[in-house]
């Protein structure tokens, strides 16, 4: 466990100009919940200096941010050839170039800039990695959904018995870290696949690196409300800390259409939670974050209404199917 926890909470962040307002979004959240002193690192991957002035501005205004500090990665060939999912860029690979880039921090919380922080960040930065180099939560307690994990582990071989973690959060201890070599690990196992990954530095980092290497934390750290359909997911996730938009993101979907979803009684749970970033982000720039697209209004309904019903009569299916087998065995 870190030596001294009335240092200030380290986290860190990896983004470029593009996620720049969404990271002042999750900046505000954590802030306004975090009591503790906050000393915040962000790995430039090719944020204008006028958006660094801004950030910086805008972090002035909360008492708990102590310090703040931009660094530009040592830029690495092989990711910036890596052809990648288009929705990505290759600034996800640079997290793992956090240990380097910041040495002498001993501890460090790193954080996808599609976040909000609903609860004081001080329990995770508290938590015992024991001998390992970094904690993650797990997406076998975050989807409640063996069938996502069946088509994640088909889609690139994830043998059986592997647990597969979202590296949207992570907790890290920067000396193991290093000792581990994971950033060379993970690196070489890209360099070197054939294997197309949807989810490139994630999926490595769990294909390339043991089960024992990481820390499972609790799914309230890195709650993703869309990973399931379920009303289960989140009755046995009550307590949040961190709700990470891993699937719709709500700036992408207009704000009156959620709250019309929420109106109907549409994706109640989902709604709720997508809401929530509405609080944070109309801090920032109440326009900004509001208006959304037809597309993914439609693709927002789908997943509110169609999507449940759609698991649901999988779920039936699979079962009479199931049932149906032995039945015959039994009969012959």
């Amino acid at each position: 466990m870190h030596k001294d926890m009335n240092e200030p909470i380290n986290i860190a962040f990896v983004f470029d100009d593009k996620f720049s307002d969404h990271f002042k979004v999750a900046i505000y959240s954590i802030a306004k919940n975090t009591k503790s002193n906050l000393a915040v690192y962000i790995v430039d991957c090719g944020i204008s200096e006028e958006n660094r002035n801004q950030i910086r501005k805008f972090t002035s205004e909360f008492k708990n941010i102590s310090s703040i500090r931009f660094k530009v990665p040592e830029r690495i060939e092989i990711l910036e050839n890596y052809i990648i999912p288009i929705h990505f860029s290759t600034a996800i690979f640079y997290r793992l170039a956090i240990s380097k880039l910041f040495p002498k921090l001993e501890r460090i919380i790193y954080l996808d800039c599609d976040i909000i922080a609903v609860g004081d960040i001080i329990e995770l930065w508290k938590e015992d990695l024991g001998s390992r180099p970094f904690g993650a939560v797990e997406e076998d307690g975050n989807f409640f959904n063996t069938n996502t994990k069946l088509r994640k582990m088909e889609e690139i071989n994830l043998p059986e018995n592997k647990h597969y973690y979202n590296t949207g959060v992570l907790l890290i201890d920067t000396r193991k870290f290093e000792d581990n070599k994971i950033f060379e690990r993970v690196i070489e196992f890209v360099k070197n696949t054939d294997l197309q990954l949807s989810c490139p530095e994630q999926d490595a980092m769990n294909l390339c690196l043991d089960d024992s290497e990481h820390m499972t934390l609790d799914p309230k750290y890195n709650f993703i409300p869309f990973a399931s359909a379920s009303e289960e997911c989140f009755k046995k996730v009550k307590i949040h800390t961190i709700i990470h938009y891993a699937g719709v993101k709500p700036w992408q979907v207009n704000k009156n259409v959620v709250k019309f979803a929420k109106l109907c009684s549409l994706g109640i749970y989902h709604t709720s939670m997508l809401l929530k970033y509405w609080e944070y982000a109309d801090y920032v720039d109440k326009k900004k974050f509001s208006n959304g697209n037809v597309f993914h209004a439609l693709k927002f309904f789908y997943k509110c209404l169609f999507q449940p019903i759609e698991r649901y009569m999988s779920k039936k299916y699979c079962h009479f199917i199931k049932s149906y087998f032995e039945k015959s065995k039994k009969s012959v």
